[in-house]
C-alpha cells in the first residue's frame, strides 16, 4: 500500500505554499475593495504622513498573520468509519464540514494562473443540489490532488478498513486508460462557429454605448467656431447606411476572432481520459482544469450542432449529471467542444454502450405555429398600435422586417421540433440555428406528467414532460393518444428499474 495514500485517514494541512497564495488571495482583495486608497498612496506619497504608512505597515503585517492562522488550522481527511470526508478550518469561528462520500458528485481539479506560478492545483467538491462547490481546498501537490480525487471517485466506497479502499485504488490504475486530445484545429473550428451571435450583438452594444457617449460629449462640448452638431448629425445619418453595414461586419468579423481566440484559450489542450468508470477532461491554457464524468451517473447528454458545424462535422456534447442543471454556468457543466462524430459515438457507447439509435418519433401539430405567430407577432403589433401607433406607422418597414424575420425563425423551430423513442432512450430535438439533441435514458427518469388544456380535447393534443435528476423537459401539441401510451411505458419502466 502506498504511503501517501495512507496519509489522507489522519488530518492534513494543504501545500505549506498555501501560506503564500492565501496572502496573495487577501492582499488582493483589500486591492479591490480599496483601490482609490490604493492609487493615492501611490500617486501621492509625498503627502502621505507616517500614520497612514504604519496603518498600511499593520495591515500587511495582519494579513500575513491571518494567512498563516488560516493555513494552520485549514485540515482535511477521510473518516473511514462514517464513510465521510472531513475538513476543519476557521480561526475564531471554528466550523467542521462534513461530506457523505456517497453524495459527492464530483471533483473538480483546476490550476488558476496564480497557481502555476507556485505549481500548485485546487481542488473543489460539488454535491447534487447546489449550484456552487460546496468545498474547496485551494493549495494541493498535483500528487495529492489526484490521489484525493481518486479516493472521493472511486465507485466501490470505503467498506471496513483504509487498505480496503487502497486495494481498490491500485486495482483501479493497473486498468489501461485510454486518452483522447481534441485537436487544437477543431477547437479553433468551433470557436469560430458558436457563440458568436451572442459577442456579435455584445460588441454592437458597445458600439452604439461608445456613439451615445460621444454624441453627449459633443452636445455638452463648447466650441468656438459656430459648429450646428444637429445639422453635421443629420448628414451623416443620410449617407450612413454603407456605414453602418460596414460597421456591422467589422462588428461580426471581430465577434468571431474573440470568441474564437476565447475558446482557444478556455479549451487549449483538451485532453479526454478514459477508465472502466468514469471521464476527465483536462484542459486549459492560463487555467487549466480537471473535472470527471461519472459514467453511472450521467443523466443527460446534450448535443449542439449548428448548420456550418454540421459540414464541419464537429458539435458541443454536454454531459449532465446528478444534480447539474443545463441552465448552470458552462465553468460548471462537463463538456466537450469541438468533437467530431467518431469520438462522439466512442464517448456516448462508453457511457450508455451503444449509440442510440431511433426508428420512431412524434412532431407536433401545425396548431403550434398558430400560437406562436400571435404570441410573437399579432400581441407585440397589437400592443404598439395601441401604445406607439405613430411609431408603427412612421416605421412602418420595420415592422414588416420584424414580422418576416419571426415568423421564419417559428417555422424554422417548428420544422426541427421532435421527440425521439425507443425502448430504452428518448431524445427531444429543438432549436432554430444551434440544433440541440438532449437523450436520456428511460429507466433513469424520475417522473413523466402529461398534461391536456381543455381547449385541446376536440383536437386530442397535450404536452408531456420528462423529469431527471438533471432537470426537466417539456414538449408541447402533440398527439396526446401516443402520449398516453408512451406514459404507459415510461412508468412501467421506471417502476421496473426501482424494484431491480
Amino acid at each position: 500500500m502506498k504511503e501517501e495514500y495512507n496519509s489522507f485517514f489522519s488530518p492534513q494541512r494543504q501545500s505549506k505554499t498555501g501560506v503564500i497564495l492565501l496572502f496573495a488571495y487577501s492582499v488582493m482583495q483589500v486591492i479591490k475593495s480599496l483601490w482609490i486608497f490604493v492609487v493615492v498612496y501611490i500617486f501621492k506619497r509625498e503627502s502621505i504622513n507616517a500614520y497612514l504608512s504604519l496603518t498600511i505597515v499593520g495591515v500587511i503585517l495582519f494579513l500575513l498573520i491571518s494567512s498563516v492562522l488560516q493555513y494552520y488550522f485549514f485540515k482535511y481527511y477521510i473518516d473511514p468509519d462514517n464513510e465521510e470526508f472531513v475538513i476543519n478550518q476557521g480561526i475564531i469561528n471554528k466550523s467542521t464540514i462534513q461530506i457523505k462520500i456517497n453524495n459527492i458528485q464530483e471533483v473538480q481539479i483546476s490550476q488558476p494562473f496564480i497557481h502555476k506560478i507556485f505549481n500548485i492545483y485546487q481542488l473543489e467538491i460539488d454535491t447534487p443540489g447546489s449550484s456552487e462547490k460546496e468545498v474547496k481546498i485551494s493549495a494541493l501537490t498535483k500528487q495529492n490532488a489526484v490521489d484525493l480525487k481518486k479516493y472521493l471517485l472511486t465507485e466501490k466506497r470505503i467498506t471496513n478498513t483504509p487498505e480496503e479502499l487502497d486495494e481498490n485504488i491500485v486495482n483501479e490504475d493497473v486498468i489501461e486508460n485510454h486518452t483522447t486530445k481534441i485537436s487544437t484545429l477543431s477547437i479553433l473550428k468551433y470557436g469560430i462557429t458558436a457563440n458568436y451571435i451572442q459577442s456579435f450583438f455584445a460588441l454592437v452594444s458597445l458600439l452604439i454605448y461608445g456613439f451615445s457617449e460621444i454624441t453627449n460629449l459633443l452636445r455638452k462640448a463648447e466650441f468656438d467656431t459656430d459648429l450646428d452638431y444637429d445639422t453635421l448629425e443629420s448628414q451623416f445619418l443620410a449617407f450612413s447606411v454603407p456605414v453602418i453595414l460596414g460597421i456591422v461586419l467589422i462588428a461580426i468579423i471581430v465577434g468571431i476572432l474573440i470568441n474564437a481566440v476565447r475558446t482557444l484559450i478556455k479549451f487549449f489542450n483538451f485532453k479526454i481520459t478514459e477508465n472502466n468508470q468514469s471521464f476527465s477532461f483536462e484542459y486549459g491554457l492560463f487555467n487549466t482544469r480537471n473535472s470527471i464524468v461519472n459514467k453511472s451517473k450521467v443523466q443527460v447528454i446534450t448535443e449542439t450542432q449548428n448548420w456550418i458545424q454540421k459540414k464541419m462535422k464537429i458539435s458541443y456534447t454536454k454531459f449532465l449529471q446528478i444534480g447539474k442543471q443545463e441552465e448552470e454556468e458552462e465553468k460548471n457543466v462537463a463538456a466537450v467542444p469541438g468533437i467530431n462524430n467518431e469520438e462522439k459515438i466512442k464517448l456516448i457507447s462508453a457511457i450508455w454502450n451503444e449509440n442510440p439509435v431511433f426508428e420512431n418519433h412524434l412532431k407536433p401539430n401545425f396548431r403550434l405555429i398558430i400560437v406562436h405567430t400571435f404570441q410573437w407577432i399579432f400581441l407585440p403589433l397589437i400592443l404598439m398600435l395601441v401604445f406607439k401607433k405613430d411609431w408603427l406607422l412612421n416605421y412602418w418597414f420595420l415592422g414588416i422586417t420584424y414580422i418576416l424575420m419571426v415568423e421564419f425563425f417559428i417555422l424554422i423551430a417548428f420544422r426541427n421540433l421532435k421527440l425521439f423513442y425507443n425502448e430504452r432512450f428518448i431524445r427531444l430535438k429543438l432549436g432554430i440555428w444551434d440544433i440541440n439533441h438532449k437523450t436520456f435514458e428511460v429507466e433513469k427518469l424520475q417522473t413523466v406528467k402529461i398534461s391536456q388544456y381543455f381547449w385541446q380535447r376536440k383536437t386530442n393534443l397535450g404536452s408531456i414532460t420528462f423529469y431527471t435528476s438533471a432537470g426537466r423537459f417539456k414538449i408541447v401539441a402533440l398527439d396526446f393518444f401516443k402520449l398516453r401510451k408512451l406514459l404507459n411505458y415510461c412508468i412501467y419502466k421506471i417502476e421496473n428499474s426501482k424494484n431491480n
